[in-house]
């Protein structure tokens, strides 16, 4: 279970996450390392919690609560380059603290190229059968028409018809390169129909519109907010 325990330090007042989830297939090895980590930070022995911390996420990319206290040893050691970076991986593993730290620590993170869409000056847009909309409202709630382009295109798929069995939760993204740059949070099929169902709706996500990025100063970025989007199929 993940929770996280605010953590003080000489130089920064954080959070730091104290999974217990498995980092390798050794569940007792992987269990080691992590206690010994967050022994180190909680000493305040941050460059002995960094090693331990790279290595876990050598074991486990995946987790992002390693990179998030990776990130945490680094920021202590004033090593914030190598830190944003990691927290940007914790980021696109879902960790929605992790932003906080990055605008605090590095705030021309990747020389301001990534934005929040109150910030841009222009929103993400798409074009459907010629005509150009906005992807999100002026509260940046994703469009209504968007919504319903989506949920028709999916109802076509015979694919989906065949397989999917009920809700399924999309991560709406578009990136700087005019790409729907989303996933699949969640389906409902077989186990055995569940990566077809996936790639099937990616599919009509990525091709049934043609995207264009948020703009700031007239350059292409990409947007720091992540919109999941339920849908149920009927």
């Amino acid at each position: 279970m993940k929770t996280k325990i605010l953590y003080l330090s000489i130089f920064f007042f954080t959070q730091i996450a104290t999974s217990q989830t498995n980092i390798g297939n050794s569940t007792s090895e992987g269990e080691k390392l992590v206690a010994e980590a967050l022994k180190a930070l909680a000493e305040n022995n941050f460059g002995l919690a960094k090693e331990l911390y790279i290595k876990a996420t050598n074991i486990n990319p995946d987790n992002k609560d390693l990179w998030f206290n990776l990130a945490v040893a680094e920021l202590n050691l004033n090593e914030n380059t190598n830190a944003c970076e990691h927290l940007y991986k914790a980021y696109l593993l879902d960790d929605s603290e992790a932003v906080k730290l990055i605008k605090k620590y590095c705030p021309d993170f990747r020389n301001g190229t990534i934005m929040s869409l109150n910030e841009v000056d222009e929103k993400p847009k798409f074009i459907y059968e010629g005509k150009e909309s906005l992807l999100f409202d002026e509260t940046n709630n994703l469009s209504s028409t968007y919504r319903k382009i989506l949920v028709a295109e999916l109802k076509k798929s015979r694919i989906l018809k065949e397989k999917a069995k009920g809700n399924i939760i999309i991560q709406i993204n578009i990136n700087k390169y005019n790409v729907f740059d989303g996933k699949i949070i969640k389906v409902e099929a077989e186990e055995k129909d569940k990566e077809a169902v996936k790639k099937e709706i990616l599919s009509i996500l990525r091709n049934m519109v043609t995207y264009t990025s948020a703009k700031n100063k007239g350059n292409n970025v990409d947007f720091w907010e992540k919109f999941n989007l339920p849908i149920i199929l009927k």
